[in-house]
């Protein structure tokens, strides 16, 4: 009977270890950036009456509140930029190539304090549903009229409908010990916008 007994306890053993694997690692999956990504919430999207021409006027492409953080997106003309440029990097005027159209800007905020957000590593993605293409595009700090913000020009992926997420990495400034946990992981947030003819026709609606 030992022989058994002993058996038939290697088999309960075995059972309990492959459960408690399997459990762990649905745990883990779950905790997995890929799934963080997938849970992050679709925008809803709202139709503007009248096209809006970036090029002439900036237009907001949506408004986020996550992870303690405000991600405002927006989308403008092109710009020259005033940065450090070359080997040794020396400040110059930087023009925008022939086909940048577009300006992706990024204002982020601590919605509690209402500041600007600064020392974050941004990076802009966006898809065009229509053609599968897809661009990724870091968005460095500058500053403009509009104060401290992320941005970079791009010539985007044509007319089409776009699936966008923006994501800003832990900023890498310090904090008083009561907010060690605070902004300590990555935050993204999910944007849509469509663009006819160069001008936007639908954004995502903007939460507070």
């Amino acid at each position: 009977m030992l022989p058994l007994r002993h058996t038939l306890l290697t088999f309960a053993l075995a059972a309990a270890c492959a459960g408690a694997w399997a459990q762990t690692s649905a745990q883990t999956s779950q905790n997995s950036p890929k799934s963080a990504a997938a849970q992050l919430a679709e925008p809803k999207v709202e139709k503007l009456a009248v096209a809006a021409d970036p090029l002439k006027k900036a237009v907001l492409v949506g408004r986020v509140a996550t992870g303690n953080m405000l991600f405002q997106l927006e989308l403008e003309g092109s710009e020259p930029m005033w940065m450090q440029m070359g080997n040794p990097p020396t400040w110059e005027a930087h023009q925008p190539a022939a086909d940048e159209r577009y300006h992706v800007e990024l204002k982020l905020t601590d919605p509690k304090s209402k500041t600007r957000i600064p020392y974050a590593n941004i990076n802009f993605a966006a898809t065009n549903k229509e053609t599968g293409k897809t661009l990724t595009l870091p968005l460095p700090p500058m500053w403009g009229s509009s104060g401290l913000h992320y941005s970079a020009n791009s010539a985007l992926l044509g007319d089409g409908t776009y699936a966008a997420t923006v994501t800003a990495d832990v900023p890498t400034f310090q904090r008083e010990l009561k907010d060690k946990d605070l902004w300590s992981k990555p935050v993204s947030a999910k944007f849509h916008f469509k663009l006819a003819g160069g001008k936007l026709t639908e954004v995502s609606q903007a939460g507070r």
